[in-house]
């Protein structure tokens, strides 16, 4: 009987094996096709340059153009507006008048006034003239009195020798007693005038000031302009009425220079640390894209205001205008360039991120302590911030030497910090408070195209800590991931500044790994699996 034909797999395993057999060959292909050869297993790391550059550490927001100065003009007085003589865009100068009230019912009350006060001149013109006729009778009352009183003595003297009878003296002295009450009587009605004459004259000093108010109110029915500037806004028109209440209303709005002008930015509380007076800044407006105009911070208010759980601060940033291009209201984004570095090695963040597979928990070794200038080796950090000052700023071999005893002098300063014992906290905000009073010292030492560069470097926050200790990898010559101790400044989000390490610009750091095509780890789908 003839024998079945057996298929390869058959005819090496035989009949009882053949299942199995084709299992084998199975699971072997699927882990072909999953896993590639032994060469496709091996890791592949994408790379990337370290390249020289700028580097801007910046903080980025919104505001509001203004004028550095815009009068609200009202009025103190309540009437119809007669006429216009200023309107939008009007360049007026101080003084000259932009509207008139109408005037009628404020001339009238001059007038009004004026007659009050001529009447009360009058009265007292009219009272003087009475008391000159009461001084005269006073007079006349005196006389009499003299003259009885030397008729009184006479019959004294005639008296006792009975020349003349009891009932004629008496008589002369009841006449003696009657002028002389009428003299007193005359000095008190005198002294009476001479009051009234006084309230006249003080109603004559009242109808005056209410003569200069109503004249002053028919000045201010001319409404000028207290400024130099141009008219940004005008609220009314000819037969408005307005009102002059608890508010005066707002006529115009003048801005006194529209070439110098400032935006009002809110930033946020978690920036507003990094923002200082005489920060450099820059803005662009909507009305004018691709344009950058420059700016300065001349204020931080310390008010701050919240919207929606949200704190923010408003940073006036101060620029000029002088093509007059840049407009009141505009919305200006607003980047404030905090810290900047010229020509520096620029290390890409994916590199200082990236970690082998097989990493350890990264602590400092002895090794990588003992070569990298870190907090175990502040001698070397200092002497690192130097250098950086020295190329970045050209300090001259003086101001290095003066340097040098700032930094020595903090240092000294700092160990006895660290043996004081103080709390970690406490002890860190004492350190902050030397560094800062040191770059003070240095910012005095420097010319002020040096004390503008400083500024921008003392800007960042990575800058008023110093340098940062990192780690970046590169391949090693067997292939394998080799780390470098670093140590990094300032990032732009991007990259990161390269202050010292074993690495220069132009050499190649690993920012990822990659399967055996290039292709980002992770990415392999079922195309690659079974080779479609």
């Amino acid at each position: 009987m003839a024998q079945p034909r057996r298929g390869v797999v058959g005819w090496v395993l035989g009949p009882g094996k053949y299942l199995f057999g084709l299992a084998a060959i199975a699971a072997a292909a699927w882990y072909w096709y999953a896993n590639g050869d032994a060469s496709a297993s091996k890791p592949v790391y994408r790379l990337a340059k370290i390249e020289q550059g700028i580097i801007s550490n910046t903080v980025t927001a919104s505001g509001t153009l203004k004028a550095i100065v815009t009068v609200d003009v009202g009025t103190q007085i309540s009437g119809q507006i007669k006429q216009l003589f200023a309107d939008f865009n009007t360049e007026v100068k101080a003084g000259q008048v932009i509207a008139r009230i109408d005037p009628a019912t404020f001339e009238a009350k001059v007038r009004e006034a004026e007659a009050d006060l001529a009447t009360a001149k009058g009265n007292v013109l009219l009272m003087q003239a009475r008391l000159d006729s009461m001084v005269a009778d006073t007079r006349q009352a005196k006389s009499a009195l003299e003259l009885s009183k030397l008729d009184l003595a006479r019959k004294k003297e005639l008296l006792p020798s009975r020349a003349i009878s009891q009932m004629a003296y008496d008589q002369a002295v009841a006449a003696y007693e009657q002028a002389e009450a009428k003299y007193q009587g005359m000095l008190a009605k005198e002294s009476e005038q001479r009051a009234q004459i006084e309230i006249s004259r003080a109603t004559v000093q009242q109808k005056e000031a209410t003569l200069s108010q109503r004249r002053i109110d028919l000045e201010n029915t001319y409404i000028r302009s207290p400024v130099d500037g141009v008219v940004i806004a005008r609220n009314v028109d000819v037969g408005q009425t307005v009102a002059a209440s608890l508010q005066s209303p707002v006529l115009f709005t003048i801005a006194q220079d529209l070439k110098r002008m400032q935006v009002e930015v809110n930033v946020d509380e978690a920036d507003i640390g990094r923002i200082r007076e005489g920060l450099t800044a820059s803005f662009t407006v909507d009305s004018f894209p691709g344009r950058t105009f420059p700016g300065q911070v001349r204020q931080v208010r310390k008010a701050p205001k919240e919207v929606a759980s949200v704190i923010t601060y408003t940073v006036v940033v101060s620029t000029q205008n002088p093509d007059l291009r840049l407009l009141p209201g505009m919305t200006a984004n607003v980047i404030f360039q905090i810290a900047r570095r010229d020509n520096v090695a620029m290390i890409p963040n994916a590199a200082l991120r990236f970690r082998p597979g097989n990493a350890r928990p990264e602590r400092a070794s002895a090794d990588a302590d003992a070569a990298t200038p870190s907090r175990g080796n502040p001698q070397e950090r200092i002497r690192q911030q130097i250098e950086t000052l020295k190329r970045e700023l050209a300090l001259t071999p003086q101001q290095e030497q003066q340097v040098v005893a700032i930094y020595r002098e903090m240092g000294q300063k700092m160990r006895q910090l660290r043996e004081s014992g103080k709390p970690f906290d406490e002890l860190r905000e004492d350190m902050a408070k030397l560094r800062r009073a040191a770059e003070d010292k240095i910012a005095a030492l420097l010319n002020p195209e040096q004390k503008s560069k400083y500024a921008d470097m003392r800007g960042a926050a990575s800058a008023d800590a110093g340098p940062r200790r990192g780690n970046v990898y590169v391949l090693g010559p067997d292939g394998a991931p080799k780390r470098i101790a670093i140590m990094i400044g300032i990032t732009d989000g991007s990259n990161t500044e390269l202050v010292s390490g074993e690495i220069k610009a132009g050499d190649q750091v690993i920012v990822g790994s990659a399967d055996a095509k290039g292709q980002p780890a992770g990415q392999r789908g079922l195309g690659r699996r079974f080779g479609l």
